[in-house]
């Protein structure tokens, strides 16, 4: 017996080393069963997100080659300076050429006419007549022509034949070409895809398995089942910064894996979704993941060799999901940090372009009474002057994340400051009935050293908020105040609202990019909430604090603290006086735009001079070879113009020049829209003298005339 229980305690031991080995193996088999697992899930959503893509891309060349070929009928149209017949006919032969359902014209007085001669009338809420202000990028609308939905290419143009001015030329494209578009769908009957807009509403589908059974593909996503990982708002805030992604769901107990790619167009998406047995690599993974659990008992059963196999396979797929998370982390970041920077000089423009559009809509209704009128005009120029600043320093913004962003130092005048203030936030609180107060008795000093334009971006970032969230009939309070250490102050700007606040649990998070306010179904407001995030940082990189308090349904505070130097009144700039007198200067414009030309030449003969337009770059060359040396003192050059551009111009009239030894060439100064190095450098090394940017300031292009040519020369 002594023997036996001798035995037995020995055996114990052995035991217990057994069931360790096989738990463990068990535990590696059930780790690397789930990383496998994980790892099969990984790859079918990079699968049918790169279907996607690919998908989504195709879709788009098809649009840009129909908007290229649409823009060279109007440029071959204005070329020909073409009657309505002949235009009518060159739609009619676009049709046949490129397959659309129709082509057609609009005219500056709102009617729209098909290359066949009869009138249409578009029936959704978009205008048609709003493509004059798309420039040259593309515009692809949604529109329902006689009950009928249809895609509509347009761009604007400007002729003017038989007594009408044509506006812009459009393209119908059916909705059912869509199909032909996208070509065969590469999986089953039981997959789809489907064309939405941003907010979830469905354009167009195809496929027995959408999902979008309804009108928003978000409403119909929320009634079913979702992976545990992926959720209906995650891919509504995705959407929002137009980013891709991908989610699982399951319906009638079927598994599906949707992808969604963001078009190019109208912040559109692509959504493709499929059944994920129909996923070719799904099918390989579930026989490898057979093979691992036949693997698996082997390990059990064999031991050392099997564990090691298993660890070096799962290491490798580790690696790999670990490389696929970086390089996804990072195309993510930057995608984010774009989306961050768009939506805030969206959300700066917004409020000074209202009161541009306003004022003026006042100065056409003040018309008859000078003095009113040109008050209005005033207004509007100091919402202009903000947006030109803006636009200027667009490209700084980017350095913000990168803790690049240089500040400038400049003398403020903070009543001027207060002024302006004023006017660019009338019309946003005038349409609510705001009451807006704005108190500065509290400011010692007048002109502090700062830079102004990020100072009155977080101004405008405050008040717009807080008109934002505020209810109709509510009021405001700005105030300016100064605390003296010094040469250096404490100036505190504080805005106060009467609105819906915040609640105590939000305030910290409202600083975080992509977070708003408590925003109720009955204050919904646009945005995506990192108008904050960046004010937040612009003030730390000024040395300043900022700090809010706030109660719900009673409004909120919001104060920023910014440490600044006192300055002394600026010496006054000179305008309207002998800088600008231009008297006798004869000088050659080249611009394609006529609105743009008939402002320049009554500006410039305002102030003395004698102006010739050439309207496009083979004109002012012509037109200055044929006139006699010193006809012309200068030459206004655009950049973007028709058959020569002003580069190409510009290098011409230099080689006339030499061929010609010429001793003293003209001056040549650009004037470009384009504020980038590379075609500063272009334009200095075709023979330009001096740039201006548009929009033009008459100041600067006076002063400007008169030093490239030398004044007291021309007098």
């Amino acid at each position: 017996m002594d023997m036996f229980e001798s035995k037995k305690k020995k055996i114990r031991p052995g035991y217990a080393a057994i069931l360790i080995v096989v738990l463990g193996c068990v535990i590696f088999g059930l780790s690397s069963t789930y990383r496998l697992t994980y790892g099969i899930e990984m790859s079918n959503r990079k699968i049918v997100l790169n279907y996607a893509s690919q998908t989504a891309s195709r879709l788009q060349d098809r649009f840009e080659r129909i908007d290229s070929s649409l823009k060279e009928l109007i440029k071959d149209v204005g070329e020909r300076e073409a009657a309505l017949s002949d235009i009518c006919r060159r739609l009619k032969d676009y049709d046949e050429t490129w397959e659309t359902d129709g082509s057609g014209v609009l005219f500056a007085d709102g009617t729209t006419m098909l290359g066949d001669g009869s009138y249409i009338t578009f029936e959704n809420e978009i205008a048609m007549q709003d493509v004059i202000s798309y420039s040259a990028q593309m515009n692809v609308s949604q529109q329902v022509i006689n009950g009928k939905e249809v895609l509509v290419f347009s761009k604007p143009c400007e002729y003017q034949t038989e007594g009408r001015i044509i506006t812009g030329m459009f393209s119908v494209l059916g909705m059912e070409k869509l199909q032909d578009m996208l070509g065969e769908y590469g999986y089953s009957d039981s997959s789809f895809l489907a064309l939405v807009k941003n907010n979830g509403d469905n354009i167009w589908k195809q496929g027995n398995e959408n999902p979008n059974s309804e009108t928003n593909c978000f409403e119909d996503l929320e009634r079913l089942k979702l992976h545990s990982s992926d959720s209906v708002m995650q891919m509504r805030n995705r959407v929002k910064v137009s980013m891709d992604g991908t989610l699982i769901y399951t319906k009638e107990g079927q598994e599906y894996y949707l992808a969604y790619v963001p078009l190019h167009v109208n912040y559109w998406y692509l959504i493709v979704s499929t059944q994920s047995e129909i996923i070719d690599y799904t099918a390989l993974s579930r026989q490898h993941y057979i093979v691992s659990g036949v693997l698996l008992a082997v390990i059990i059963v064999m031991g050392g060799l099997g564990i090691l196999y298993m660890a070096v396979r799962n290491r490798r797929m580790t690696e790999d999901n670990q490389k696929l998370q970086r390089a996804t982390a990072l195309a993510n970041q930057a995608n984010a940090a774009k989306r961050e920077f768009l939506a805030k000089v969206s959300h700066e423009i917004r409020t000074p372009l209202n009161g541009v559009v306003g004022m003026l809509e006042l100065a056409k209704r003040d018309y008859e009474s000078k003095a009113k009128c040109l008050e209005d005009l005033d207004k509007a120029a100091f919402s202009a002057e903000y947006l030109h600043a803006l636009i200027d320093d667009v490209l700084d913004m980017s350095r913000i994340e990168s803790g690049k962003l240089k500040l400038m130092k400049e003398t403020v005048d903070f009543f001027k400051l207060k002024e302006e203030l004023e006017v660019i936030i009338h019309t946003d609180a005038k349409k609510k009935e705001l009451s807006v107060h704005i108190d500065s008795a509290q400011l010692k000093h007048r002109y502090f050293i700062t830079d102004y334009l990020r100072l009155k971006q977080i101004l405008m970032n405050f008040v717009s908020n807080a008109i934002k969230y505020t209810g109709i009939g509510g009021s405001i309070f700005i105030n300016f105040r100064e605390e003296e250490l010094g040469e250096i102050s404490n100036v505190i700007i504080s805005v106060r609202d009467n609105g819906i606040g915040i609640s105590p649990e939000r305030i910290a998070d409202i600083f975080e990019p992509f977070e708003q306010g408590d925003v109720t179904a009955q204050n919904r407001s646009g945005g995506v909430g990192l108008g904050l995030s960046i004010v937040k940082k612009i003030v730390e990189i000024m040395g300043g604090d900022i700090s809010v308090e706030s109660e719900p349904g009673k409004g909120s505070t919001f104060t920023v603290r910014l440490p600044m130097e006192t300055a002394q009144a600026p010496k006054k700039t000179p305008g309207g006086t002998e800088e600008e007198d231009i008297t006798g200067i004869s000088v050659l414009l080249a611009e394609d735009n006529v609105l743009n030309a008939e402002i320049a030449c009554e500006l410039l003969a305002a102030k003395g001079a004698e102006v010739t337009w050439a309207k496009d770059g083979e004109e002012v060359i012509d037109m200055y070879q044929k006139a006699k040396t010193g006809t012309y003192h200068i030459i206004l050059m655009d950049i973007q113009m028709p058959k020569k551009n002003g580069i190409e111009a510009t290098k011409l009239i230099r080689k006339m020049e030499q061929e010609a030894n010429i001793r003293q060439p003209i001056p040549i100064v650009a004037m470009t829209a384009n504020a980038f190095e590379e075609q500063r450098k272009e334009m200095k090394l075709a023979g330009m003298d001096d740039c201006l940017y548009k929009p033009i300031d008459l100041y600067q292009v006076c002063t400007c005339i008169r030093r490239q040519t030398g004044k007291k020369e021309v007098e």
